[in-house]
């Protein structure tokens, strides 16, 4: 994958996770919780389950902006495209359908059975 093409789709995927984020983050700033969940009338374990369910959301969200960030790092530092694991190249079509992959399959299938 071009870096300009990478870049371009990392970038415009950072700014889709971060504005997700700041959504998140506002609605339960804005009194999302669990109080306010039950004072609308739902019972404890519902709320409990929404606010889990947000911070699982949050969680997730971050580390995908974490690995865009990463991955932008390697196009900064000129290793972009190349396996963090074994220093093979990613495959073209890796890259294109998961811009941020930091590993080739074998080695990203390796550290998922760990």
């Amino acid at each position: 994958m071009e870096l300009d093409v990478a870049t371009t789709a990392l970038t415009s995927e950072r700014a889709r996770i971060a504005h997700d984020l700041e959504q998140l983050n506002a609605g339960t700033d804005n009194g999302r919780d669990s109080a306010d969940r039950l004072g609308a009338g739902s019972d404890d374990a519902v709320a409990t389950y929404e606010d889990e369910l947000d911070e699982g959301v949050v969680d997730d969200l971050q580390a995908n902006l974490d690995e865009v960030d990463a991955a932008l790092a390697r196009i900064a530092a000129g290793t972009y495209g190349v396996c963090v694991d074994c220093g093979e190249a990613i495959p073209e079509k890796r890259l294109t359908a998961l811009p941020a992959s930091a590993r080739c399959i074998e080695c990203q299938r390796k550290q998922e059975h760990r």
